[in-house]
């Protein structure tokens, strides 16, 4: 399994708002990418301004089907993102080890 992490570091004042579109988004990933085994949008307590989407995947085939070829160092973005953004996003990836 594969963990992908993409981390925001939303404009201040625009947080409820990134979140909430974020949400909207990707509540029909998980119909709609056969693979994702679970999903969250997590905010940082201590600051409110980071953002992450956090997917987990059952391979990199998956993966992939979701995110393209670049998987690995291109974000997945929505439409005018850069608009709620201070900065572009970072991306992660983990591998289970377990």
């Amino acid at each position: 399994m594969l963990t992908r992490v993409s981390e925001a570091l939303v404009k201040p004042g625009r947080e409820q708002e990134f979140v909430e579109r974020v949400r909207s988004l990707v509540r029909t990933f998980p119909d709609t990418y056969d693979g994702l085994e679970g999903h969250e949008v997590l905010v940082d307590l201590a600051d409110p301004r980071k953002v992450q989407y956090v997917s987990r995947w059952r391979d990199e085939q998956s993966l992939e089907n979701y995110a393209g070829p670049g998987w690995r160092t291109d974000p997945v973005t929505f439409p005018d993102e850069d608009e709620y953004l201070q900065q572009p996003l970072t991306l992660r990836h983990f591998q289970d080890v377990s």
